[in-house]
């Protein structure tokens, strides 16, 4: 099994040698930049980090709630920051089913669908500025590249973007700090 965030941030803390660590934003940030149908959304919560992290991270109850593709989400199966869940689509895309493999650590959730077509980052840290708020990025889309698919990336991005904003839009209600 490869390392998660947490083990290589470990690591370079006991390492003599200058690191770099990157936090979750930037996290999400370099990721996108390898996924051409990658959209991120980024911005501060008017909440604590404690509460936007603790609703985010009860995937089971909170997915639902803030993404209208998601019907429900199941967790499968566990085995400490790594799970298998089955996400059930809404009625708009046909309720079908799809399996996701999630790296979730405290201020970051990864998930890669299987097959891996789609993927998902969910990251959150408190704001240096003010401990009241969270700096919070969310990116989603299809994990595909190359140039022939250059036109349906761009399609697909446009629907992404819109969703994405919807997503970070519904945890700002659910979490009664939106509109």
């Amino acid at each position: 099994m490869s390392p998660t965030w947490s083990d290589l941030d470990d690591a370079a803390a006991a390492d003599p040698w200058p690191t770099a660590t990157l936090d979750p934003g930037a996290r999400v940030r370099a990721l996108a930049a390898g996924l051409p149908g990658a959209v991120v959304q980024e911005g501060v919560l008017a909440a604590p980090f404690g509460r936007v992290w603790g609703f985010i991270a009860d995937l089971e109850r909170s997915v639902p709630t803030f993404d209208v593709d998601v019907a429900a989400l199941r967790i499968l199966r566990r085995d400490g920051t790594r799970l298998r869940v089955l996400a059930r689509s809404s009625w708009r895309l046909a309720g079908a089913p799809l399996g996701f493999d999630v790296d979730l650590e405290d201020g970051w959730c990864w998930m890669v669908s299987r097959p891996r077509l789609y993927v998902v980052a969910m990251a959150a840290a408190p704001d240096p500025a003010d401990p009241g708020r969270t700096r919070y990025a969310h990116m989603e889309g299809l994990a595909l590249s190359g140039r022939a698919l250059a036109p349906l990336l761009r399609v697909t991005r446009r629907r992404t973007r819109r969703h994405v904003a919807s997503d970070v839009a519904g945890i700002e209600r659910a979490l009664g700090i939106g509109p």
